[in-house]
């Protein structure tokens, strides 16, 4: 089976999605609608806000679905399972 992983580029954070292991908890969406608006295309705007703030409410995803790769530091990489 394929992963469903979609890369958003932004210019000093990229974010990684997982469609087959997202549990839907919503607290991406909830908690910064300004990066994460399903209503928008693409729902993932990484250059809406410091790539230390996003990746700080990525950590938060229970299900791992999102991940993401710092582009603005030396040590950029959140750990991927």
């Amino acid at each position: 089976m394929m992963s469903q992983q979609k890369l958003y580029y932004g210019k000093d954070i990229e974010v990684m999605f997982n469609s087959e292991i997202c549990t839907h908890s919503g607290i991406c969406v909830k908690g910064f609608p300004a990066v994460f608006d399903l209503s928008k295309r693409p729902w993932v705007n990484p250059d809406a806000a410091p790539a230390e703030e996003i990746a700080r409410h990525i950590d938060k995803c229970p299900s791992g679905a999102l991940t993401y790769k710092r582009l603005d530091t030396e040590n950029s990489l959140k750990k991927e399972e």
